[in-house]
């Protein structure tokens, strides 16, 4: 153990010698082989829970490209009792591994990586990764509702924070290796590296903003990820989307009406998602960890008469991109899927919510398409269109990522055909839902992160002079040969703290404290022999009227006061004023919240 703690510590030696973005660069590699392999074992373990519990027991297994239409008579492919066990069992042994051994790697992991950026210098725990994989296979591969996002962005954020943890690296470097990891898992499991390098800086603000110190590491990160995930995985895009097309400008009102929609169908997603959790699930009087269990059962419960809600759901999206479902089906699972994703991760099971996103955005932009093209066909000229700008314009609206949904949605299809119609339905339903998230602990915007709060906080400061914060109150001056019994009243009758200390021309030769004073007070005969210049402390570190705040707050923390006098540049010695921390910190909020 030894001889590992000094080569860490000389691993971690050698790269601070390095320039800080060659340093991250560098560490990105890194973070981007262990994410991409990451993403291979969790693919790997939820095909095989797929194939070898839910498949078996059920019978039931998603469509492939180029499988027979969909219809009325099909609309439950196959109906299975075992859907009332198999997903319950999956929540239970979830929960019951999460709760016991890392309870933060519930829900939907996308939100605790958000949450340890802003909140927990980046730091998450060690195990979490590794748990979060076995928690979500097992929610998912058992029919579970819920996305591949979450739980890959948590792993891959947690081996990004433990391998900053390992080289001793500060904060800020941790938190941008989290968004690294997750940038890497993500773009490589959703085959969508550029999308997922800008899905991790953009997804921490609900306004349109970027983490932008984060986005070549995460570029970094995602192409070493995919590059690994692909020497496994031989595939290109997750959906192959046949002819689209956009017949301009005709069919933009259309899209701008589609906009609306997404965006009423995510304030209506979001409204159930945490409804459940709050109104039903958390309030439930049954222990933490079985939960996920009636989440499964009440998800199981819905699978029995349409199976196609249950795990990804992604060859229902193909067959929605093939024209092969009937328009008021799709709009069905739409509905469906949003409550079985409510009852699977809203229990407390282990998911991601970019999954049922896709899945919903593309159901809904069918409906809409194919219904829009039979009573409007001269406005609705490509009804498929639809299904794929669904996927991208509903998650750009719940998720607040309206740049990185639009490039995901094209890179998952292979196809910038529908950049333009993405575009429009993007922004229109990330504008209309404004502040409805799926995620909780997104901050409003750069400024408002805790993150960053030091860091905005002093580049303010810097800029505000010190005669711009005081206010020119009387004071109390001391003159230093005044006796010591009469310091001692003089102070007590004062409000203040702090007092200068003045010669017989009034300049300032010192500063006396009620901590000076208290110092000295009960010692004998002092009333006779000490006078003020004796408790004063000489040499006054003085702030000028010109310094900025943070320049008064370094003085401060310099010599660890709270309080110093202030005097003019021409006249050092002529105390003007006094001023405070708390007089910063006063004209600090009371100018940011103005």
């Amino acid at each position: 153990m030894e001889i590992v703690e000094q080569l860490r510590d000389r691993l971690s030696r050698e790269l601070s010698r390095l320039p800080s973005q060659f340093r991250l660069m560098l560490l990105s590699i890194g973070v981007g082989i262990v994410a991409g392999l990451g993403a291979i074992l969790f693919d790997r373990l939820l095909g095989w829970m797929l194939h070898a519990v839910l498949q078996p027991f059920t019978g039931y297994a998603e469509p492939g490209a180029g499988s027979p239409a969909a219809s009325l008579f099909t609309l439950a492919p196959v109906r299975s009792l075992w859907f009332f066990i198999i997903p319950a069992l999956g929540g239970l042994v979830s929960g019951v591994i999460v709760y016991l051994i890392a309870p933060e790697a519930e829900g939907h992991g996308t939100d605790a990586m958000i949450e340890a950026f802003h909140l927990k210098g980046g730091k998450i725990r060690k195990r979490v990764p590794f748990i979060k994989i076995v928690a979500s296979a097992l929610t998912m591969g058992t029919g579970g509702s819920a996305g591949k996002e979450g739980p890959i962005a948590q792993i891959g954020s947690g081996f990004g924070s433990s391998f900053a943890s390992l080289l001793k690296l500060k904060a800020r470097e941790r938190r941008i290796l989290v968004l690294a990891g997750a940038a890497g898992g993500i773009g490589a499991i959703f085959q969508a590296p550029l999308g997922a390098a800008l899905f991790a800086p953009e997804v921490l603000y609900r306004e349109a903003e970027f983490e932008y110190e984060a986005i070549l590491p995460c570029i970094v990160s995602s192409i070493t990820a995919y590059a690994a995930y692909t020497q496994l995985y031989k595939r290109g895009a997750l959906f192959f989307p046949g002819t689209v097309g956009l017949s301009l400008p005709g069919e933009l009102l259309p899209y701008a009406l589609f906009g609306v929609v997404c965006a009423l169908t995510g304030f209506l997603y979001v409204r159930v998602f945490y409804g459940s959790r709050d109104r039903f699930f958390r309030p439930l009087r049954i222990h933490k960890m079985l939960k996920p269990a009636v989440g499964g059962l009440m998800l199981g419960t819905i699978a029995y008469a349409f199976p196609q809600i249950t795990a990804g759901g992604y060859g229902w999206v193909q067959m929605a991109l093939e024209g092969k479902m009937i328009w008021w089906t799709m709009l069905l699972l739409v509905f469906l899927k949003i409550l079985g994703t409510s009852c699977t991760i809203g229990s407390g099971g282990s998911g991601g919510v970019f999954g049922p996103s896709v899945f919903i955005g593309a159901m809904l932009g069918g409906a809409f398409g194919f219904l829009g093209h039979q009573v409007a066909p001269g406005w609705v000229v490509n009804p498929n269109s639809f299904v794929l700008v669904g996927i991208g314009g509903f998650f750009a609206g719940v998720a607040k990522t309206p740049i990185s949904a639009i490039i995901m949605a094209c890179e998952m299809s292979a196809s910038y055909t529908l950049l333009v119609p993405l575009m429009l339905v993007s922004s229109t339903s990330y504008l209309l839902l404004r502040n409805t998230s799926l995620y909780e602990k997104q901050q409003i915007s750069r400024i408002a992160s805790p993150a960053h709060l030091t860091e905005f906080a002093r580049g303010m400061l810097e800029k505000i002079r010190v005669h711009e914060a005081i206010d020119e109150r009387p004071i109390t001056r001391i003159p230093e040969d005044m006796p010591f019994a009469e310091l001692v009243k003089t102070v007590t009758r004062s409000g203040a703290s702090h007092f200068p200390v003045v010669d017989r021309a009034g300049r300032m030769t010192g500063i006396v404290s009620i901590n000076d004073i208290r110092a000295v007070l009960f010692e004998e005969t002092i009333d006779q022999l000490i006078v003020a210049r004796d408790v004063a402390t000489p040499n006054v570190v003085r702030v000028l009227w010109n310094d900025t705040l943070q320049q008064a707050l370094d003085k401060m923390a310099a010599i660890h006061v709270d309080e110093l006098p202030v005097a003019r540049e021409e006249r050092p010695d002529e105390i003007v004023t006094m001023i405070s921390k708390r007089d910063i910190i006063d004209y600090y909020y009371g100018r940011s919240t103005s």
